[in-house]
């Protein structure tokens, strides 16, 4: 932002040894030692030539236009692009090189370097040039371009009342009746404080004689004189819309004040083709929802701005600004922000991330800028853009801010990420460490992923293998289940080439991750019948109970046991569909996959429609007998399944 306002602004910033890039200079300590650092700045700059009249646009920046080879300008579809290139250099005056040059000769120390460099700050100046010619251009020329408003986010009251006193004052130099009015309130004044200045005239009378003022032929007559500038009386009050008392705006909370402050500079401005709206961290004290609200305003302005530009034949300004009850006002803006509640307003082609990298290992510290709409240029990923536009809500939009990225199927998975996390001895909490985990419902990771595409973020995802058990009711061979596994492309085979890159899926004959999470639980009784009490009727937990082990025999053996006759049905079609495979093989180990699956998958069964009450019961259910004297949860007890601890492994990297 500060750099997009040194275009209209150079002359409020001096520089300083903190504008450097202090990473590029201790990688390149001995270069700037005879070669003082100098800071280069491009600015790109486009503008739609209107050929319907005057246009003064191309007058603004002609001293930085850009032509083609054939001396022509840029044309677009028949409309006539002009554009140009301005750079600015804070850069050391040359007269000054040659001492520059001996004050830094034994500098060999960034810190010995940056405190002799601080002499020289006052030798530096920000230069405006043209990129064509190379020649120097006035800094008035460059500044008359733009008309720039700057909205930090340090914002307070005190802050928003000259931005809209300049507006009064441009408004009152055209009212005529101002010199009336300056006399009519003196005569007031001289009215109601007549007393005052009788006395006052009385003890001058007396003295000024005395003193000798009398001398130069003068008296000295004390009177009211308004004589003052109207636009710094001008005041915001807060009215209450039910019983009309005032209050002044600083008994508001900073997030409102903050809201009024930036509605009032976008509201009180001049127009011209070249207004730039820099508006940092919007987000500040401000409630999500008003976030929301805010950007959608600001986004309806440059809505209207645009329909403008694409009036149709015969259709004014105003008629385009009355069909569409929307305010005009020609800006480019500038938002910056780490709120995803504007993240989730916002158009994705509209978006640019910034990023600071560093990189010990090959001694790179620099920001990296990321156009999102770039990301989806190829053909193959414009479904996905419009997808992730559709879905990108508040809750995913926490990734575009994240360090690293979990991305999972289900809401089960995110629920319980950040307590695997800790089971498995992984010295972070995700929260505490900005790893975001994102739910892209079902299988939708090819929608998300290019968004990380040529980054350092560390993506991690987990899918389900989706393995189908069963043909025509009949059980498949489960030595299939590894050739399964190793054919599915979970996503684009460019994901799973990216070094940042990491996707697993279930390994353990699980085909989801509810029935993984309970194989990989099956030899532990007790967290085993746990999990079944989670998602199952209570009239089936004396069942569950009751029968010492998890043996498909002893169930099928006692299912009269079961009371209810629909749970009784529902098990005994479960044991059906496993038991002849069970009983005619005598591999031991067949034997134990297919009783370890009929239980996953019965567990699944109950657990498929509630997931998300499964996660959190997994976390927060006391499952101790009443007299205990501590709560016992159950995710103490549990075992993560081996992919998701392989998975968090690798992202701890």
């Amino acid at each position: 932002m500060k750099v997009i306002n040194l275009l209209d602004n150079i002359s409020e910033n001096n520089g300083s040894v903190h504008d450097f890039n202090k990473n590029v200079i201790y990688s390149n300590l001995q270069i700037y030692k005879d070669n003082p650092p100098c800071i280069e700045i491009y600015y790109y700059i486009q503008h739609s030539l209107s050929l319907d009249g005057f246009d003064d646009g191309i007058l603004r920046f002609k001293n930085f236009i850009v032509y083609n080879d054939d001396g022509n300008i840029l044309t677009n579809d028949g409309e006539y692009i002009i554009s140009g290139i301005v750079l600015l250099k804070y850069e050391l005056d040359p007269k000054f090189l040659s001492e520059y040059r001996d004050e830094m000769k034994n500098k060999d120390k960034l810190h010995d370097y940056l405190l002799s460099l601080e002499k020289f700050i006052t030798r530096y100046s920000w230069n405006y040039y043209n990129t064509t010619s190379h020649q120097s251009i006035k800094k008035n020329e460059v500044q008359n371009i733009f008309n720039i408003d700057y909205i930090p986010a340090d914002r307070n009251t005190d802050g928003l009342l000259p931005h809209t006193q300049r507006y009064i004052k441009k408004r009152l130099d055209k009212y005529e009746g101002k010199v009336d009015l300056r006399a009519n309130i003196t005569q007031l004044l001289g009215t109601n404080f007549l007393e005052i200045t009788d006395e006052m005239k009385h003890l001058i009378e007396i003295d000024q004689d005395r003193v000798g003022i009398k001398n130069g032929n003068n008296l000295l007559l004390p009177s009211f004189i308004y004589d003052s500038s109207f636009e710094r009386y001008f005041q915001y009050t807060f009215q209450d819309t039910s019983l009309g008392y005032e209050m002044p705006m600083k008994n508001n909370g900073l997030g409102y004040n903050n809201l009024v402050q930036i509605y009032n500079i976008i509201a009180f401005k001049i127009n011209n083709d070249y207004n730039l709206l820099l508006i940092e961290e919007p987000e500040a004290h401000l409630h999500p929802a008003m976030q929301y609200k805010l950007f959608n305003y600001l986004s309806d302005l440059k809505k209207a701005d645009d329909l403008s530009k694409k009036k149709k034949s015969g259709e004014t300004k105003k008629d385009s600004l009355k069909n569409n009850n929307e305010r005009i006002i020609k800006n480019q803006i500038f938002v910056t922000t780490h709120s995803p509640n504007i993240t989730a307003a916002a158009n994705i082609d509209d978006m640019i991330s910034l990023r600071y990298n560093r990189n010990s290992i090959v001694n790179e510290h620099k920001v990296i800028s990321d156009n999102l709409k770039n990301k989806y240029l190829k053909k193959e990923y414009m479904d996905s853009k419009g997808h992730l536009s559709k879905f990108l809500d508040v809750t995913r939009s926490d990734m575009l801010f994240a360090h690293k990225v979990i991305l999972v199927e289900g809401l089960a998975e995110k629920i319980l990420m950040s307590a695997f996390a800790r089971k498995c001895g992984i010295d972070y909490e995700i929260e505490a460490n900005h790893i975001s985990v994102v739910e892209v419902g079902g299988i939708n990771f090819n929608h998300f992923l290019p968004l990380f595409l040529n980054t350092n973020i560390k993506v991690l995802c987990f899918r389900d293998c989706d393995y189908k058990y069963f043909d025509d009711d009949k059980l498949n061979n489960l030595s299939l289940y590894q050739n399964h596994i190793d054919s599915i492309e979970p996503v684009n085979i460019e994901f799973i080439k990216a070094e940042n890159m990491r996707i697993l899926t279930q390994k353990n004959l699980g085909s989801t991750f509810e029935n993984e999470l309970f194989l990989d639980n099956f030899d532990n009784p007790f967290v085993a019948k746990t999990l079944y009490k989670l998602v199952t009727p209570d009239s089936f937990h004396p069942f569950i109970n009751g029968i010492e082990d998890l043996s498909i025999l002893e169930w099928q053996t006692n299912l009269d046991l079961i009371k209810n006759p629909k749970t009784r049905k529902k098990i005994n079609d479960f044991i059906n569909l496993y038991i002849n495979d069970y009983t005619n093989t005598e591999d031991e180990l067949i034997k134990q996959k297919i009783e370890r699956l009929f239980f996953a998958n019965l567990f699944l069964s109950y657990a498929e429609n509630k997931k998300g009450d499964l996660a959190l019961n997994i976390l927060s259910k006391d499952i101790s007998d009443s007299e205990a004297l501590e709560p016992q949860y159950i995710i103490n007890d549990l075992t993560v399944p081996e992919y998701i601890k392989e998975g968090l492994e690798w992202l701890k990297k």
